[in-house]
């Protein structure tokens, strides 16, 4: 069992409060009393960090000894004992935030943590009389001010935070361990604002060659965390070995046509776990698939023809393959998504009526596509709406607005023509590519804004401060890495996540 279990805690009041009082400070015992919540038995803490929050581990005689320990010792606010070892270990940090409440090996283990309340604080700012002897303020520069590794909030003072923790300023992060409020707004070193080109040349340039690319309009990653490139003026799919520039040609010969080897314009690929890869062969209109190493690929969806009948389609933007097989797809030209079964000739509408608008049940020039196959919702960058709708496959067919809709700006609740759109299961965010602003947006699920994370100069990588040009994006399985094609320079860009 973990989490915080806040149902199970007791609460226990340090009665010896005067014999551990200074005498200087019998007078104000707000500022050294404390009392502590404590978990029934059978449970541990279970630190995010150990190292950036553990204090001390001494043996107590008994679980009050403990609790006294951690009151005493600066900075503790949690603690846990094991009755029957006797051991007992101190914390800082917040308890609801950077561990979890868990089982125990030991049936006589406890978790506690300190209370904490504003009139502990009020001294806060004053000078440092006021606060000598004092458990919850220091002394610094004349002043009474938050103890080491911890923030004031406006009310009290906070623990500061760890890696990847939202932040609005650099006060509320863990500055010892070298973390500041990165400009996505998360708590890390700021040497993870730098990004690495992972394929195409660093200048830029377009090329034709096995290092070169020539507008990379849509990328997908193995299981082998390959990277797979859609190469559009190339007519052809690049294969990026982790780690290596140097890729190799999986899909089309290089050069333009309708052949079962050929592509013509590329504008999505997918890869799925067999490492088969599925084509958008947009000027060809068509979904064509290669089964692994194979030469040639085999039509699964489309006509060869532009069409807006259930078997036939206009220019593809994006395109997501689910695990049983059922190809998902964004047709830009006729405003809707599509979705068709393996070895089904017509497809159905899940999204959109076929006719540009800015109804709930339609779209406008939509683009990127993701299938989020735990609660089978399809998310769509509705790029000439400037928004993200998210629809219920096999549900109704009004759509559901989750990012923008507030006009095309700049402003941090406003997307500019969206291209791309992918999900993060790991923290439940949606990733935007909005090139219209040359910045990728993180946007979590139920939040009415978000936060730039790549482009806007809030991100480098090398000597470019900004993304141009439509922008293809996915995270990796464990979203540790965003990956971005830009493809007015030709390249595509690794940027490290929290």
């Amino acid at each position: 069992m973990k989490g915080i279990i806040s149902e199970s805690y007791s609460s226990l009041f340090l009665f010896l409060v005067l014999i551990l009082i200074p005498s200087n400070v019998e007078n104000n015992l707000l500022d050294w009393q404390s009392s502590t919540n404590l978990s029934n038995v059978g449970y541990r803490f279970l630190p995010v960090n150990y190292q950036a929050l553990i204090l001390a581990e001494v043996t107590s005689k008994s679980l009050f000894t403990c609790v006294r320990t951690c009151h005493s010792t600066s900075g503790c606010r949690i603690l846990d004992y094991d009755d029957q070892s006797k051991w007992c270990r101190l914390f800082e940090g917040n308890i609801a935030t950077m561990g979890s409440i868990d089982n125990s090996s030991s049936s006589q283990m406890r978790v506690g943590s300190i209370k904490f309340f504003p009139q502990q604080f009020i001294n806060r700012g004053q000078s440092c009389s006021f606060c000598q002897g004092s458990r919850y303020l220091r002394c610094l520069n004349n002043t009474c001010q938050c103890q080491q590794n911890t923030y004031f909030d406006g009310s009290m003072c906070q623990s500061q935070k760890l890696l990847g923790a939202s932040c609005y300023n650099t006060s509320e992060c863990r500055q010892d361990l070298n973390y500041t409020c990165l400009a996505r707004q998360q708590c890390g070193p700021a040497s993870i604002q730098t990004a690495t080109i992972v394929a195409g040349y660093n200048n830029g340039q377009s090329g034709s060659n096995s290092t070169g690319l020539s507008h990379p309009t849509g990328i997908s990653l193995g299981i082998d965390n390959a990277l797979y490139v859609s190469d559009y003026s190339n007519h052809r799919v690049m294969r990026f070995p982790e780690g290596s520039l140097l890729g190799s040609r999986v899909a089309g010969t290089g050069f333009s046509g309708s052949g079962t080897n050929q592509l013509y314009g590329p504008t999505g690929v997918h890869v799925d776990k067999s490492s088969n890869i599925y084509v958008a062969d947009s000027m060809n209109y068509r979904i064509m698939f290669w089964k692994m190493n194979a030469s040639t690929g085999v039509k699964v969806a489309g006509t060869g023809s532009v069409g807006n009948t259930f078997s036939s389609f206009g220019v593809i933007a994006g395109i997501f393959v689910d695990q049983q097989g059922f190809i998902y797809i964004c047709d830009s030209s006729y405003h809707r998504v599509m979705r068709f079964s393996p070895n089904i000739t017509n497809g159905i509408i899940i999204g959109g009526n076929g006719v540009a608008g800015s109804g709930n049940n339609q779209l406008n020039s939509p683009y990127g596509i993701y299938f989020d196959e735990v609660q089978s919702f399809v998310y769509v960058a509705d790029s000439g709406n400037n928004r993200v709708q998210r629809f219920q496959v096999d549900g109704l067919m009004n759509g559901t607005t989750v990012a923008g809709g507030y006009g095309a700006g700049s402003a941090n609740n406003q997307l500019n023509n969206p291209y791309s759109v992918c999900l993060s299961t790991t923290n439940n965010a949606l990733y935007i590519a909005d090139p219209g602003n040359q910045r990728v947006q993180l946007w979590y699920l139920g939040a009415t804004n978000g936060v730039t994370i790549a482009g806007n100069g809030a991100m480098i990588g090398n000597s470019s401060t900004m993304l141009t040009g439509s922008l293809d994006i996915r995270i990796n399985v464990n979203s540790t890495n965003l990956f971005v094609s830009e493809m007015n320079y030709n390249r595509v860009w690794r940027f490290p996540l929290l």
